[in-house]
Formats: structure tokens, sequence, C-alpha cells
């Protein structure tokens, strides 16, 4: 494979890719009203970017980014098996007229493109272990696959997005596939389903018997009917899962059974904000509680029913925090945030399109930019070198030839975060 440059790396202050009228159709469904919800979907896919100029470099005075992997489709979630690095693509839906239908956003394709692989940081390339998963493209707003990826005592999870409810009758790889959480065997890549959570979760937005939020409309006490399980968290004895659609924080028995512990109806004031409500994207463990991270920016604390607002920030007092797509915490009880969007008017600012990862000690209460200015990073995951791993260009498919202009070029990739000595020695 060519060697991609290391400039995609990072994002230049001057791609600003507009995403007008995404506010204008969230809310909508595509069983319903042929679209899927934009304000759950966009943490994995938004307009197609605008080319211009990235500058290279370091991503802060504390560590260094390498690319070690490239030319994957859609990097989503990541993990390591034995030291073997995996990773979850979500595809490009389906390069198949026949399986594409119009939707506001465009040619909406669903298909098997979605798989997970393993990546060899030395050679740079990715090797299937699952393919032909469910997936499906939303036009120019993004992919919808596999999702999150958490390992455990040896068992592989991952969380394969959206839902059936919201699946056209006629594919049925989506009926039967869409918000499944599954097991893979890493010896041969067969797989199995552990549980629907996307159907649950859907389920739940109905029986709430709340009314769905008016666009545009500060709508505190509603609900969009709507599921799209995203993060995983791997334990002993089950799983945990933030569906970023449901709002809700679930855990799924090793038998399959589906609770749910948490609702989060929090909603922004601002009705145009993106998001407009909390939209949970991961949880991860530290000491005795559990943390769930969310697109808008909130940190929450779980203890049994009780969830309290954590806002970590650095030494000036700025909250650090933007728009999470995940967390992951070391062996020291350190919380690891993604960002996959920055600060600034959501898909207008320059500062919105730089993605970050932060540390944050919950016992000390301090915060910090572990690196900065990435370009949309999804997931991470702390290597057997005690470094941090982390997907990048997280909406750019495999196929993008290295030398092309813009950050998708190599498509997507896998990050090395180099990290202080002093953090990477007591890593899980």
């Amino acid at each position: 494979m060519e060697d991609v440059p290391l400039t995609p790396i990072v994002f230049g202050e001057n791609m600003a890719p507009s995403c007008e009228g995404i506010r204008t159709r969230a809310g909508e469904g595509i069983s319903r009203e042929g679209y899927m919800r934009l304000n759950k979907r966009c943490l994995v896919g938004l307009l197609a970017v605008a080319i211009g100029a990235l500058v290279p470099g370091q991503a802060s005075a504390a560590s260094t980014v390498t690319p070690v992997a490239w030319g994957l489709d859609s990097p989503r979630g990541i993990g390591f098996y034995h030291g073997r690095m995996l990773v979850a693509e979500a595809g490009h839906g389906s390069d198949n007229p026949a399986d594409c239908f119009s939707t506001g956003f465009g040619d909406t394709c669903i298909g098997n493109t979605s798989q997970v692989s393993w990546v060899n940081p030395t050679t740079h390339t990715p090797n299937p272990l699952v393919k032909g998963l469910f997936s499906i493209r939303l036009g120019e707003e993004g992919t919808i696959g596999a999702s999150g990826l958490s390992i455990n005592g040896g068992r592989i999870l991952v969380q394969i997005g959206a839902t059936p409810q919201e699946i056209p009758d006629r594919f049925t790889i989506g009926k039967d596939e869409s918000g499944r959480l599954i097991s893979v065997n890493p010896n041969n890549g067969s797989w199995r389903s552990v549980a629907n959570v996307g159907a649950r979760d859907f389920q739940f937005t109905l029986d709430l018997h709340v009314p769905e939020p008016t666009p545009g409309v500060y709508s505190p006490g509603t609900q969009e009917h709507d599921a799209n399980p995203y993060g995983v968290l791997a334990t002993g004895n089950g799983a945990y899962v933030a569906d970023a659609g449901s709002n809700t924080l679930d855990f799924v028995s090793r038998e399959g059974k589906i609770t749910i512990l948490n609702y989060d109806g929090w909603r922004d004031p601002n009705p145009n904000n993106f998001p407009s409500d909390s939209v949970p994207t991961c949880v991860a463990r530290s000491g005795e509680a559990l943390w769930v991270g969310e697109l808008s920016g909130r940190l929450l604390r779980v203890e049994g029913k009780s969830m309290t607002l954590v806002t970590p920030k650095d030494k000036a007092g700025n909250p650090l925090l933007t728009h999470v797509t995940n967390c992951i915490s070391d062996r020291e009880g350190n919380l690891y945030f993604v960002n996959m969007f920055g600060p600034g008017i959501p898909f207008t600012s320059p500062s919105f399109f730089a993605g970050s990862v932060v540390k944050f000690n919950p016992e000390e209460g301090r915060a910090s930019v572990v690196a900065g200015n990435l370009f949309t990073p999804n997931m991470a995951a702390i290597g057997p070198d005690g470094n941090l791993y982390v997907t990048a260009g997280s909406i750019c498919p495999a196929n993008v030839p290295a030398n092309a202009p813009g950050p998708c070029a190599g498509g997507g990739k896998v990050l090395k975060i180099s990290l202080p000595r002093e953090e990477n020695d007591n890593s899980d």
C-alpha cells in the first residue's frame, strides 16, 4: 500500500465545511418520512468535508501523533485482543444502485460493507476478520454500521448501530442486523447475536408516552422515537451500552437480557444547537462509578440510579468536553475522552472541526488535552505499549487515494498518540 503523508492527521484552521439544513431535518425518521434522524446520526457522519490546506505537526506539547494504519472504511471502535489491534468499520452502505433510495440526505444506500478488521500497525494495513455486516450510507451525511467495540476476558463484543424499526422492509440485512450487539469469534470470524439493543431501545422511546420535540422549539419532556446503540463496555457478566438515539444506558447480560438502567432526557435550551439533546455515546468505569460521555459534551457520573453532571476543566477553568464519541479508562482510574468535534458554532466555526482527546483524573478533578486538532477522531483504546490508539477520519471511505487532496487522503486511519512515560506505564 502506498505510504500516506503525515499531514492528514490534523485539521487546518481554514477548513470549515458546511452542514446547512441539518437542523431542519432533525426529528424525521426513515421508516415514516424517508429520513433518518440526523440529530442522533451526525456523530457518525456529516456533509462531505470541504477541501482545504492541512497543517502538519504535533497535536500537543505532551504527545506526538503518528498514523499507524490507513485504508479503513469509516473506522469507529478499536480494541486489542491478546496484543492484536481490532477495528470496527462502519462501511459505506452499498455500491449497488438497486440498494439505494432517495431521502432528504440524497441517495441512502443499505448494504453489507461494514466489517471488523485486524489491523497491523507495522504494515499499516487492515485484514478483515468479520465481513458483510449491515451498513447504511445516509447520502452525504455519512455511514452507520459496526460502531462500538469492547474486549473483556477473551470476549469480543461489537455494537451495530441503528434500529430495525427504521429500516425499510425490503432490506433483510437491516431488519436482521441493525441495532444488534454481537459476539465475535477471533479464530474464524463467525459471530452470534447477543441481543437486539436497538429494537428494545426504540420500543422504550415509544413506551415513554411523551411527545416528540418540535423542530426549532425548546421542547423539554420530549423524546424522539429513535434508537442508535453506539458505545459498548464489555464486563465479566455482560456489557453496558450507550444508546445515542434513545438517550439510555443499558446493561446486557451474557444471556442477552436487556435492562435499561438510566435515561437522560436533558434537552438544550437552544433547540438549534448540535445536538439538541443528550446523545450518550460511551460508557467507562473508573472507581466505583460508571461514566457516560455524550455528544452534547456532557459527562455523567452514574452510581445506581443517581446521575451527577461533571465538567472536566483545564487549569484555566475552561471546559474541555465538547462533542464526545468515546470514553475509556486506564488502570490508574484516569479517563480519556474523544471529542469528535471541537468548540464553536456547529458546522460553521473552523474550531468546530478540530477534534481532540482529553485526559481527566476524576479523583483530582484535573483535565488536559492530550492531543488536539484531529480530523473526526471517533474511538480510542490503550495499546499493549501503553500508548493511545485512536480511529480518525471516521467519516472517510477506504478507497480515497493517498495523494488525494483533503483530510480523507488514504481513507480512514488509526493514529498512535504517544503518551508521556509516567502515563503509559500504568495502562490497561
